[in-house]
C-alpha cells in the first residue's frame, strides 16, 4: 500500500512540475527566454488550481459559496497556514511564493474571499506569503476532500457538502 502511495504522489509531482513549467529555458537573469511559453504555463497553472464547487461547502462556522469559481492558494501569515479562496485573475508566479507586501502580494490578498485554516505540518512557506499550488479534488458521499500539494508534501482539508 505504501508503495503505491508513493507511485501516485511521485505522479502528482511530475504532472505538478510539468504544469508549472518547470522545465522552460531560462535566461542567466532566471526569466524564462520564452515570455509566451511562460505566460501559457502561469495560465494553466492558475487553470490546475481553479475550483468551481457546484454546492456549499462548509468548514466549521465558514461557508463557501456556490456558483462562482475560486482560484485556491496556499496562505501563511502570523496566525498559520491557510486554503485561500481567491478570485480567479491575480496571476502569480505558478510554483514560487510571493510575499504579501509586495504588489503582486497585495493584489491577491486583496482577492481572497475565504480562508479557512489547515494544519502545516511539513509544508514549506514563509511567513507573510502566498503560493499558487496543486490542488486535487475528491468527492466522498456528503464531504468534499481538497487535498493541496507543496514542496512534496499533500496537505488535506475536508468540507461538509450542502445542497
Amino acid at each position: 500500500m505504501k508503495l503505491l502511495q508513493g507511485t501516485a504522489l511521485a505522479l502528482v509531482l511530475l504532472v505538478a512540475l510539468s504544469a508549472f513549467g518547470a522545465g522552460l529555458p531560462r535566461t542567466a537573469a532566471g526569466e524564462p527566454a520564452d515570455k509566451k511559453a511562460a505566460q501559457i504555463a502561469a495560465e494553466r497553472a492558475e487553470k490546475a488550481a481553479t475550483y468551481c464547487p457546484k454546492v456549499t461547502l462548509r468548514f466549521g462556522a465558514i461557508v463557501i459559496q456556490s456558483g462562482r469559481c475560486y482560484t485556491l492558494y496556499l496562505f501563511r501569515d502570523t496566525r498559520g497556514f491557510f486554503l485561500a479562496f481567491s478570485n480567479p485573475g491575480a496571476r502569480i508566479p505558478p510554483g514560487q511564493f510571493v510575499r504579501l507586501s509586495t504588489p503582486a502580494g497585495a493584489k491577491v490578498k486583496g482577492r481572497i474571499f475565504y480562508l479557512v485554516p489547515i494544519q502545516g505540518r511539513g509544508l514549506n512557506l514563509p511567513v507573510n506569503s502566498v503560493l499558487l499550488t496543486t490542488v486535487r479534488v475528491q468527492e466522498a458521499g456528503p464531504r468534499l476532500v481538497i487535498m493541496l500539494g507543496s514542496g512534496g508534501t499533500m496537505v488535506s482539508v475536508t468540507f461538509e457538502r450542502k445542497p
